[in-house]
């Protein structure tokens, strides 16, 4: 303080200092402590009465050196100040840091009279920090990301989209007429409602999935403009293979209306409405997607609420054509239409066959067949595929072993697993239980999966397929070199078998440098002591090629096409 300071300001003054935020310290030129404000007693827990007279160092930590402490009163001397971070102890021994601030004051001489220092406990600005970074992202109703939040995750995603060449799904969803709830109940008889709103939705979204609750809209509707009153959410949908599979998500939310929810012993039966727009189909700017969904959702309510729509007639109609798909693959899952089909595979040494692929196939009413590409996705994206996997695993072996009682030989049964069915933690009992129901050789039973299966989650992948091989049953990597495999995780993966990819087949009779991949593969596949299997052989100088190249096994078309169990087994008698 100058001498030209008042004794009323001097109390103004002390008053501030008293009720700061931050610790405030003053010391003589002895750092004898004069003075403590209220924030010191409170961050350091000790009281003033008790270090007033004395230095510093009364709540020195003890976990920095003497080099630290000389360094920071020389930086002092030098220019005046220093700043940095220092722990310090409180009375019951805890430690907490702080950020410090010492200024020396000089008197009108230019000496030096005293020490003001002042410090924050680094804890509490982050907690602080935290805080406002939760009041500001987040809605405080329903605690789910706010309109703030979700357009910079939206943002965010569209670049994840461009990089991997995917497309972001954003679905808009309103509960309808849920005005009427607050007039007839009131504003928190509704804001309890949205709170139960929110926890069901965000039970049907996909981890990878951001569900928020838009406050500051300014949309068509008028009724929502406040959080009490606000009942407007967004979903973003990240990295879609197609467009139609986010209606997939939208009969999911639909289906948290289906059960009443009980307010306070009422019971209110809801439906909401949904309109879906595509990240880039429909549009490339944020702003104007969002529009592109909220038109879609207007169609909805102009169509009497309750629903779903995209916002282009076109992919309407493929998500009705893929609702009428999965309604048909239900009913043929229950009703036992699915087939399997097995295709031959041959020693390519000796022109024998040794055992079979087993194919997934769906027959059409009208004597066709549904396309394996088209049925199979969607009933991994339903969760049919588990059902479907476990009744393919127990029938392929029931075959195999019906097929070796009639012929008096060994052949092998090859299975594919998808990429849901292979992370599934109880695809061990299944096939475990095939094992024993059907009293196979497990040395007979080989599953095939894909390269991409494997390096999506390396250390999950690793697990299961040990699982797997602790059954006594074979691995083998489908579709090789399509993939991202890297050597160095393909020789710790448990495997038995290489099936180099078709279409490397189809080109190693284009030139020598496309039979040279395929050679560097079966090298490779001998190198590690696996079996290699070529598939797609649909000419005769593939096989042999493949058989001079020492590849081991071929698949294809040239030597047999997948036919059903009955037929397999006239050829093999």
């Amino acid at each position: 303080m100058t001498t030209s300071t008042t004794d009323s300001e001097s109390a103004i003054i002390q008053k501030g200092l008293d009720k700061a935020s931050f610790a405030v310290l003053i010391t003589d030129v002895s750092q004898k402590i004069i003075y403590v404000n209220q924030a010191y007693e409170r961050l350091t827990g000790l009281p003033a009465s008790e270090v007033l007279g004395k230095t510093p160092k009364i709540n020195q930590s003890g976990r920095h050196t003497d080099a630290f402490y000389q360094k920071m009163w020389q930086i002092l001397k030098e220019h005046g100040y220093w700043r940095g971070e220092v722990w310090d102890r409180r009375p019951d021994g805890s430690f907490f840091l702080k950020q410090l601030s010492i200024e020396a004051i000089r008197n009108d001489q230019n000496e030096i009279s005293h020490y003001f220092a002042f410090f924050s406990d680094i804890n509490e600005q982050h907690q602080s920090h935290e805080a406002l970074e939760r009041i500001t992202h987040y809605d405080p109703l329903t605690d789910l990301p706010n309109r703030i939040l979700f357009h910079n995750r939206l943002r965010h995603e569209f670049n994840i989209s461009n990089r991997h060449n995917a497309r972001t799904g954003l679905l808009v969803l309103n509960i309808d007429r849920f005005r009427l709830i607050n007039d007839a109940f009131g504003f928190s008889f509704g804001d309890e409602l949205l709170i139960h709103i929110a926890k069901r939705l965000k039970t049907r979204v996909r981890s990878t999935d951001l569900l928020a609750r838009k406050e500051e809209r300014n949309a068509r509707d008028a009724d929502l403009v406040s959080r009490i009153g606000g009942d407007d959410f967004s979903f973003i949908l990240s990295e879609l293979r197609y467009p139609e599979d986010a209606n997939v998500v939208a009969r999911r939310l639909l289906s948290v209306f289906e059960e009443p929810f009980i307010i306070n012993e009422e019971e209110v039966f809801l439906s909401c409405s949904i309109g879906i727009a595509v990240y880039p189909d429909n549009a490339k700017d944020e702003e104007i997607l969002m529009g592109c969904a909220e038109t879609a959702l207007e169609a909805v309510s102009a169509d009497g609420k309750g629903g779903y729509r995209f916002f282009s007639d076109d992919m309407n109609r493929k998500s009705a054509e893929r609702v009428r798909l999965e309604t048909r693959l239900r009913h043929a899952v229950t009703n036992r239409e699915l087939m399997l089909y097995y295709q031959p595979k041959m020693d390519l040494e000796t022109g024998h066959y040794t055992g079979m692929e087993a194919l997934l196939r769906w027959p059409n009413p009208d004597g066709g067949m549904t396309p394996p590409d088209a049925f199979i996705p969607l009933s991994e994206d339903t969760g049919l595929i588990n059902p479907i996997g476990r009744w393919i695993i127990h029938q392929a072996l029931h075959d195999t072993c019906t097929l070796n009682q009639q012929t008096g030989k060994n052949y092998q049964i090859a299975i594919n697993l998808s990429a849901r069915q292979f992370l599934n933690h109880g695809l061990v009992s299944v096939i475990e239980d095939a094992l024993k129901k059907t009293g196979i050789n497990p040395e007979l039973v080989e599953f095939e999966i894909t390269e991409s299966m494997l390096i999506d989650k390396i250390d999950d992948a690793q697990t299961a397929m040990k699982n797997i091989r602790q059954l006594g049953v074979k691995l083998a990597i489908d579709d090789f070199g399509t993939g991202y495999s890297s050597l160095s995780y393909l020789k710790d993966f448990p495997v038995n078998t290489l099936k180099i990819d078709r279409s490397f087949i189809a080109a190693m009779v284009c030139g020598q440098k496309e039979m040279e991949i395929v050679h560097a593969v079966i090298s490779l596949g001998k190198a590690m002591e696996l079996q290699v299997v070529a598939e797609g052989v649909e000419q005769t100088h593939q096989i042999e090629l493949l058989k001079n190249a020492g590849c081991d096994l071929a698949q294809g078309f040239r030597i047999d096409r997948p036919m059903p169990f009955n037929l397999l087994l006239d050829s093999l008698k």
